[in-house]
């Protein structure tokens, strides 16, 4: 009843043709472990490209540095602005926008809204702005303009040239001044996305 060694060893490490056989156990890949890390490192990485995105679009941070922007934005408020926007598409009449006045790199980013596009005309006459000879339909409760400026007579806009105004209208150095003048599309930094902290 009693084995022998070699019938102990041949049982433990299993027999080889010439007599010897030391089976080595192979460890079995855990398909499900694999595919679980592979699963949450896709996920990582694409949670890490998002962010970056979102950042690299959206990371841009501007301030209100006055009352021009009134009632839409105090003075100090903090905005974000979305600098991809316009790569991909054009400024709209309405889009408030970050722009360097007078392609200043050293001032401040300027925040106003676009009333007038490339090649419009455009005229301040009692009050009230007319695009192209048509009255400009405001999306927002507005003062009649008391000064306006360069505009008193009708102003063309060249290829690339907009038109900005401050919604605060009588309280804001927009386009109808010299020191701001018209905005080229290479100094708008982007739109103004929202709010931050929202």
């Amino acid at each position: 009843m009693f084995l022998s060694i070699d019938s102990l060893f041949n049982k433990k490490f299993g027999k080889r043709k010439d007599g010897l056989n030391f089976r080595r156990r192979r460890r079995k890949l855990d398909f499900e472990k694999a595919k679980y890390v592979a699963v949450f490192v896709m996920q990582l990485a694409v949670v890490i490209v998002m962010a970056y995105g979102v950042v690299a679009a959206f990371g841009k941070q501007v301030e209100c540095s006055n009352a021009s922007m009134e009632p839409t934005y105090q003075t100090s408020d903090k905005l974000l602005i979305n600098t991809v926007t316009y790569k991909i598409s054009k400024p709209d009449t309405g889009d408030v926008i970050a722009f360097k006045p007078k392609s200043n790199v050293n001032a401040s980013y300027s925040v106003k809204r676009i009333i007038g596009l490339p090649g419009d005309t455009v005229y301040i006459n009692n009050g009230r702005i007319y695009i192209n000879e048509e009255l400009y339909k405001e999306n927002l409760e507005v003062e009649r303009i008391e000064n306006p400026g360069i505009a008193a007579s009708p102003v063309k806009l060249m290829d690339d040239q907009y038109f900005v105004l401050g919604d605060n209208r009588n309280s804001s150095e927009d386009s109808r001044y010299e020191s701001v003048g018209f905005v080229a599309s290479e100094d708008i930094l982007g739109k103004v996305w929202m709010r931050y902290p929202f």
